[in-house]
């Protein structure tokens, strides 16, 4: 997601935390020991939990995955010169000649370049800062600009040859946006880095609400993971169940935003539009990988519920939990036997 409007994530994060500490257990042994640490890095807070009976290398294992996670950081930040073959220095150069790019970032274009889906579309930026100008404002983008901000958003504008590992633009204003991915990639790259350290028994990996299981919890039990209520800071809607390797994200129109005139303007944007979506208050995916998580939780706010439907339909990795603008929810089959409700809910 792109990050440029008002956060109201952190209420969201805290209960999340909250939340996992009442339901998460130790793993393994009962002299497990719990190590944590929390950093921030992509605009939000990243938190890692991990137990190990050997919590001196334990700590060494966490600090490495947060390396990990924030070198991705840097290569896929648009506002910060993250160094050669950053997101920063193709914007910059790469209208005027390809750029050859980071690993991490090849690895993350990689992977978008097979997704065909035209609403989730990364050439967004364009229309990224016209809203945040507009925030500054108090305020709306005029249709005239909203128009010209568009004309440079498009899959044709830019061109990925992972081959070369080489970025070209064909448009010299348009700009590439990873906000709806990057984080989930980290996430995936910072369990990676925590499974190499043996001394690691299992491990939560958190990255505002973007979040991974390294490990089950004791007697090959799932972890237990609380969904935030997209109209009550302070309540959950249910929990779902996370086993080895499984992932959860959440896109929401409550975490980023603004209002003009009573109306609340997010920041889940419709590349074809250039609007915010208006179709749900909340979508939460797990899936397979927390890049998946993060790109089809993304995705599915902008589609209608039957899209949605459709993307199940073709991959059974993918579960929901759907919040309607109406407030009604919607859990894919898949978790019908495993999501608890929360009280009253």
């Amino acid at each position: 997601m792109s990050t440029f409007l008002k956060k109201r994530l952190l209420l969201p994060l805290l209960l999340v935390g909250i939340t996992l500490g009442a339901l998460v257990g130790g793993c393994g042994k009962e002299e497990q020991i719990k190590v944590s640490d929390t950093r921030f890095s992509m605009d939000t807070f990243v938190k890692i939990d991990a137990y190990s009976d050997k919590p001196g290398e334990a700590r060494l294992a966490v600090d490495d995955a947060m390396q990990t996670f924030q070198k991705i950081a840097a290569a896929t930040d648009r506002y910060s010169d993250g160094g050669p073959g950053s997101l920063y220095e193709a914007n910059l150069k790469a209208a005027s000649a390809p750029v050859q790019v980071a690993p991490q970032l090849a690895s993350l274009l990689g992977y978008l370049q097979q997704k065909p889906d035209q609403q989730l579309d990364i050439s967004i930026a364009p229309v990224v800062d016209l809203w945040q100008l507009a925030r500054r404002q108090t305020a709306l983008p005029s249709q005239t600009k909203m128009d010209e901000a568009l004309r440079h958003v498009g899959r044709e504008k830019y061109s990925f040859d992972p081959a070369s590992k080489t970025l070209r633009y064909s448009d010299p204003a348009t700009r590439l946006d990873l906000g709806a991915v990057a984080k989930g990639y980290a996430v995936d790259a910072a369990a990676a880095t925590l499974k190499k350290h043996s001394a690691v028994t299992c491990a939560l990996v958190n990255a505002g609400g973007n979040i991974k299981a390294v490990g089950n919890k004791p007697g090959n039990m799932p972890w237990r993971v609380a969904v935030q209520h997209p109209r009550d800071p302070e309540a959950f809607l249910g929990t779902v169940m996370l086993t080895d390797g499984q992932a959860a994200a959440t896109s929401g129109d409550y975490q980023r935003y603004y209002e003009v005139d009573g109306i609340r303007y997010h920041h889940l944007l419709d590349a074809q539009t250039g609007q915010p979506s208006r179709l749900h208050q909340s979508i939460t995916v797990i899936a397979e990988s927390a890049l998946d998580a993060d790109y089809y939780s993304t995705l599915f706010f902008l589609l209608p519920t039957p899209g949605i439907n459709a993307h199940l339909a073709n991959n059974a990795s993918l579960n929901v939990v759907v919040v309607e603008n109406d407030g009604s929810i919607f859990i894919s089959e898949g978790l019908s036997k495993t999501w608890q409700p929360a009280k009253g809910v």
